[in-house]
């Protein structure tokens, strides 16, 4: 009988009140003897259990302080749900047990398999989850195919990587290294050519010979060095640049658009290092610098001696790294000049900075102090 308990469907629970002490034998007897022949054959509750569609009785009394008895009634059912809620009714139907009268009260019938559900249900996740992660992603297999259709493009000239399209190309995208070359090839640039290293190959300049030539490079002082060599080497046309702490290998389609849409024109930053600064310069920024003194400002003047921006000392190199300043030729600044701020400066191609105090550095720029007035 103990396996129609572990297989059953339902368990019908019932609530059972005596109105004086009774036995399991007394209710149980009353349970087969009331019901007997009340739902026609086939529903006759010995049957059942010969049959194993209906399990063991179970009678869990009740600590009672009165003379009454209470007890609850259990029943694992294999019936279908109509047969079992059928028989839980006519249980119902019990109003004595032996000379007793007793009151018998359905609590609920439990669907055993809903916790099978439950485990089914969590299991099949668990599974699924498993299955996911073990399975290959779609998306990533396309992009490792596309990944690998793009290295199977590039291109070695003379010992250097490029794109497939630098030959015919009339122009040339010049990078630091190979993956740089795999990053534009991705979003349809087939037209750089990396050469590998800070130091720059005498080849390159045969395999750029008559070319538009844009360098482009990541946003560190590393460029500058690469830039200043191939310079030596190369007529250079355009400088791009990734933004500052990014390399040109990690940027985004957006980004490397943005960067080669920004980029500028070689010739106006010579420009701009060569221009010579006004008659009287020295006179004419006097006046300007020591009203500034105190005020730990900063002042950006054209070449003409104009302000064109004014910033803080503290704010001044963020406003270096973020800002083109190709109309500046002269800053005047209530603060010291370091040697990495000098760098910064220069590399705007501005002319001259005269300041509260200076680091001892070698520089193009002008560099005036307030003592020197």
């Amino acid at each position: 009988m103990g396996k129609i308990t572990e297989n059953a469907k339902y368990v019908i629970k019932l609530s059972l009140e005596a109105d004086s002490l009774v036995e399991r034998p007394d209710v149980v007897g009353a349970i087969f003897g009331q019901t007997e022949g009340l739902l026609g054959q086939g529903m006759d509750l010995k049957e059942l259990q010969e049959s194993g569609r209906i399990g063991r009785i179970d009678i869990n009394f009740r600590e009672s302080k009165d003379e009454k008895t209470r007890a609850d009634i259990i029943i694992p059912s294999n019936l279908s749900a109509s047969e079992t809620s059928l028989l839980a009714a006519s249980l119902e139907t019990i109003d004595k047990i032996g000379y007793t009268k007793s009151k018998v009260n359905l609590q609920e019938i439990k669907d055993i398999r809903e916790g099978k559900r439950t485990f089914i249900e969590q299991r099949s996740k668990q599974i699924l989850e498993k299955l996911y992660k073990e399975t290959p992603d779609t998306k990533e297999t396309l992009n490792k195919m596309s990944e690998d259709l793009r290295t199977k493009e590039i291109r070695t000239y003379n010992g250097l990587t490029g794109g497939p399209a630098i030959s015919e190309s009339e122009e040339a995208i010049i990078v630091e290294g190979r993956a740089d070359v795999v990053n534009l090839l991705r979003y349809g640039m087939k037209n750089a050519i990396a050469i590998e290293g800070s130091k720059v190959l005498p080849q390159i300049k045969d395999i750029v010979k008559d070319k538009t030539i844009t360098v482009f490079l990541d946003g560190d002082r590393g460029g500058d060095l690469i830039l200043k060599r191939l310079k030596q080497v190369l007529e250079v046309n355009y400088i791009a640049r990734a933004p500052d702490g990014k390399e040109v290998e990690e940027l985004t389609k957006k980004e490397i658009y943005q960067c080669l849409k920004n980029k500028k024109k070689v010739e106006v930053i010579e420009n701009n290092k060569k221009t010579k600064l006004p008659e009287n310069f020295k006179e004419k920024v006097k006046p300007i610098i020591k009203d500034m003194l105190g005020t730990k400002e900063v002042r950006l003047l054209d070449i003409n001696l104009k302000e064109v921006h004014k910033t803080t000392y503290n704010e001044f190199s963020q406003l270096l790294k973020i800002a083109d300043l190709d109309n500046v030729s002269v800053v005047l600044m209530d603060g010291k000049l370091t040697k990495e701020l000098a760098e910064q400066i220069e590399k705007k191609g501005i002319s001259a900075v005269v300041c509260f105090d200076s680091e001892r550095f070698r520089t193009k720029m002008k560099v005036l102090c307030i003592h020197d007035f």
